[in-house]
């Protein structure tokens, strides 16, 4: 494995570090952790991971200032974020050493050379570190074996007390493992079920467990990485009910091969991937069980409310579907327009191949655009006065339209006529 010039990198990449290292002089600069171990792999890492032996926080505005780039410190820790130009992310730490008080807590930070602040990394693939010089990167400084790690897919912990410290480590290895096809190492297995077993989770807040459940939900490896944490008793150690039945990982996978899907059809395109995934991890559970753990969890109010709305929407509209005859587009129509893009996601996924799936399918991907041709003008050129009728007119052409009882505008004009004929005579 190589690092890539300079002149191999994107052109924000290039002109980012480069400048970087001129806010920084004399002091050097590092680019490190993931951003490292990304490159090595050959992988796109849009966000750029930097470390100064120095004050990290007084060259982040340096850099700010040249980059036009809008940034945050966090004095605490000695670390700023950068939003670059397009939305990108550059973090920029003091090197440092670090101190957990007790299990879960944040730590306690102070600086310390470069290579202090390697050793108090998670991983050792997220242990590398290598100069930024003028115009390319400097020799891999890699003092705990990461390459080498790196070279056989293997993730490996650099501390006995790692997942006790830090228990979201458990879900980051989980992460790293599903995303690479890493293995984790076996002694690194050892005291991931081991924290497990005593109760590390407990000690975390329920917002930094939801945040760590939403980075996962973003992965295309999601459903392999959310059942090697059931595998592993974390989900249960959140929350004792939260067990996912066999038929989860068979959901989720569908889930996942229907957001691939989703750009390509209208009334999913928007669906939110993290929430959709979420929402199928949470389906199969009662929704006692599921306002207990959202509980637990403690998201955002706007996605706890909507988790739980859509989880109910999702199961009473999957229940109708399954015992449904009428299988008429105006009942999809009926069904599918309240829901949300996730929920409709879900829905898709959990009925089986049948009439029913066929039904929600044709809706979504090619019935859902048909509108009435008839508009505004053409009722009242029809004698209908402006008002709650036109709505009530619509509503019933589009019903009519979508199981192919009408196909002209003519066809709908008479349609009209006949149907509403005592609301015309009225005015």
């Amino acid at each position: 494995m190589q690092l890539p010039q300079f002149r191999e990198l994107d052109p924000l990449s290039r002109m980012a570090l480069e400048t970087a290292r001129r806010a920084a002089a004399p002091v050097p600069i590092y680019a490190v952790g993931g951003y490292v171990r990304d490159l090595l792999l050959g992988r796109q890492n849009v966000d750029i991971d930097l470390v100064v032996e120095g004050d990290a926080i007084t060259v982040a505005r340096r850099l700010a200032h040249s980059l036009q780039a809008v940034v945050t410190p966090h004095p605490r820790f000695g670390t700023a974020h950068l939003r670059l130009p397009g939305g990108r992310g550059l973090d920029l730490a003091t090197a440092r050493s670090e101190r957990y008080p007790h299990t879960a807590a944040l730590p306690e930070v102070q600086p310390a050379p470069l290579l202090a602040d390697l050793l108090r990394r998670d991983f050792s693939i997220n242990a590398m570190a290598v100069r930024i010089d003028r115009h390319r990167f400097g020799p891999l400084i890699d003092p705990l074996g990461g390459l080498r790690d790196l070279e056989h897919g293997r993730i490996r912990t650099l501390h006995e007390q790692s997942f006790i410290d830090d228990p979201t480590r458990l879900f980051r290895t989980a992460r790293f493992e599903g995303r690479y096809r890493f293995l984790i190492a076996r002694s690194t297995l050892q005291l991931m079920k081991a924290a497990v077993k005593v109760g590390a989770i407990t000690h975390l807040t329920g917002p930094r467990i939801f945040r760590e459940l939403h980075l996962i939900a973003k992965e295309p490896s999601a459903p392999r990485i959310i059942w090697r944490l059931r595998d592993l008793g974390v989900l249960t150690a959140i929350h004792p009910r939260l067990t996912l039945p066999a038929a989860a990982f068979g959901l989720l996978e569908r889930v996942r091969q229907v957001l691939n899907q989703a750009p390509s059809v209208p009334l999913l395109e928007k669906a939110d991937e993290s929430e959709a995934l979420l929402l199928a991890m949470l389906y199969l559970l009662h929704p006692k069980t599921v306002v207990a753990v959202l509980k637990r969890l403690a998201p955002p109010h706007r996605i706890a409310e909507k988790l739980a709305t859509d989880h109910k929407a999702c199961r009473n509209a999957a229940q109708t579907l399954t015992r449904a005859v009428d299988l008429r587009q105006s009942r999809m129509a009926r069904l599918l327009d309240p829901l949300s893009p996730e929920a409709r996601v879900v829905l898709l996924a959990v009925l089986a191949k049948g009439p029913a799936q066929e039904a929600v399918s044709r809706y979504l991907t090619t019935s859902s655009a048909i509108i009435p041709l008839l508009k505004g003008a053409d009722l009242r050129h029809l004698g209908f006065r402006p008002g709650p009728i036109y709505r009530t007119i619509l509503i019933a052409l589009r019903t009519a339209t979508l199981d192919g009882r009408l196909h002209t505008k003519e066809d709908q004009m008479s349609f009209v006529l006949q149907r509403f004929a005592g609301e015309r005579l009225r005015h």
